[in-house]
């Protein structure tokens, strides 16, 4: 009875916390992260692939192939001459570097982590939840009344990072 009751528990607190995602939030994001990534004037204009990562955690697997599935969907062939190569990851030192990441949800010192190697290395790095960006993470999305992107202003200048003055714009500092 006890293994019934805690396997129960297990199941819906799993359950609970898959609901944390809104799919028309991932939905949107799917649309406009790889074009703010693009819009990143340090992106090797040359290169005929932009490569993201999906950083998540096992538990996290069907919301991180639900948003590939999204990126995939919107951008089936090419944007901006770049075909887009999504790949779903758990956070290790990467041998091959991607040009951006989108993180998936981690506890603090994880995104802490994470944040550091991608701003160390250059690579944009986006989180579902604007509230993340206070670990480090470069970018987000506010999905409200209207949607605004969200940029680190801190971490923009101490590591270099340039945009399109025209995201800048559109875009509000944290």
């Amino acid at each position: 009875m006890i293994k019934r009751v805690l396997s129960l528990f297990l199941i819906l607190s799993i359950q609970l916390w898959a609901i944390q995602y809104k799919p028309t939030v991932l939905e949107l994001e799917a649309k406009i992260f790889p074009k703010m990534i693009l819009l990143n004037s340090k992106l090797n204009k040359k290169a005929e692939t932009l490569t993201i990562y999906i950083i998540t955690k096992e538990w996290d697997l069907y919301t991180a192939d639900e948003l590939k599935g999204y990126i995939n969907f919107y951008y089936p062939k090419k944007i901006s001459g770049k075909k887009i190569v999504v790949s779903i990851e758990e956070f290790k030192d990467f041998k091959k570097l991607p040009d951006a990441i989108i993180v998936l949800k981690h506890n603090k010192q994880e995104f802490i982590q994470i944040a550091n190697w991608a701003n160390k290395k250059g690579i944009v790095s986006l989180a579902y939840d604007p509230c993340y960006m206070e670990y480090g993470i470069l970018a987000s999305l506010y999905i409200g009344k209207s949607t605004k992107p969200y940029l680190n202003k801190e971490i923009i200048q101490k590591y270099g990072f340039e945009f399109n003055p025209q995201l800048l714009k559109l875009s509000k500092f944290r």
